[in-house]
């Protein structure tokens, strides 16, 4: 069964790369069992990366990532571990991502729930296996929050290139996209600042005070976007892992589009 047919381009890379993902979803699409499990094998490394970066960022005690932010914030308010509030958090993105994409909305995006399951688990075990890292030291304190950044980046060059699926707070920018036809790169940002503003007024609304919000949340801003355009340069080379021959191009115009996206 075929793609329903796309509304009209106003950014016709971003848009049309995000009508490639939900258009995914919606075909029967037949793909090698042996390219399947390297991509779900890939796109699971990738989490694992992500989840690494995001607990070096953490426990560097300067300030949480942006994507972060939001259930670093709850995870103050309530007695739930930031890998749990995390998973609820992108349960609620997916519902989302259903009001927003309507009858486009398939069994398909339902995939972004075990992605997101096992996100927390190894965001709440690589918070504990780097807990002895946490040091009071302002330069190891910047130093972690550094490396952990660079790790970030490395972990979505591998996301992308992997082809298997994407996390619920991804899929809900791909699902604004989709319906306002904006650019990908500028909706990211609008979605991430969002995230940011509701932790600084939730926790000031409850906790009276800003929690995961410091110079730390800004340099991983930054430089979570410089390393995937970094680590890219090696990753692309993987695509033919992930991706059937005929499909290189895709990829290849896939990761451009996410590239971009990450340098706003």
């Amino acid at each position: 069964m075929e793609a329903e047919a796309a509304p009209p381009l106003v950014h016709r890379r971003s848009t049309a790369l995000c009508m490639d993902v939900v258009g995914v979803f919606r075909m029967k699409v037949t793909v090698d069992k042996s390219v399947l499990c390297k991509r779900y094998a890939g796109f699971t490394v990738a989490l694992l990366v992500c989840a690494l970066g995001v607990a070096l960022v953490t426990n560097a005690c300067l300030g949480t990532s942006p994507i972060t932010s939001l259930p670093y914030a709850l995870s103050a308010i309530f007695p739930l571990s930031l890998g749990t509030v995390t998973f609820l958090s992108n349960i609620c993105f997916l519902v989302v991502q259903k009001i927003l994409l309507g009858r486009y909305f398939t069994v398909g995006h339902l995939m972004q729930i075990p992605a997101v399951f096992l996100f927390g688990l190894f965001i709440d075990g690589w918070m504990w296996a780097t807990s002895y890292l946490v040091t009071d030291v302002y330069w190891q304190q910047m130093l972690m929050c550094l490396v952990g950044s660079m790790v970030l980046g490395l972990g979505v060059s591998l996301e992308i290139i992997s082809n298997a699926t994407v996390l619920p707070g991804e899929g809900m920018v791909v699902a604004i996209v989709f319906r306002t036809h904006k650019n990908f790169g500028n909706i990211k940002v609008l979605v991430d600042s969002s995230m940011v503003l509701a932790a600084v007024l939730l926790s000031l609304a409850v906790l009276h005070t800003i929690v995961g919000l410091r110079e730390g949340t800004i340099i991983s801003a930054v430089l979570v976007g410089m390393s995937v355009r970094f680590f890219s340069r090696w990753t692309r080379r993987l695509a033919p892992l992930f991706w059937e021959k005929e499909k290189l191009e895709k990829a290849r115009r896939r990761r451009l589009v996410l590239q971009e996206s990450y340098a706003a």
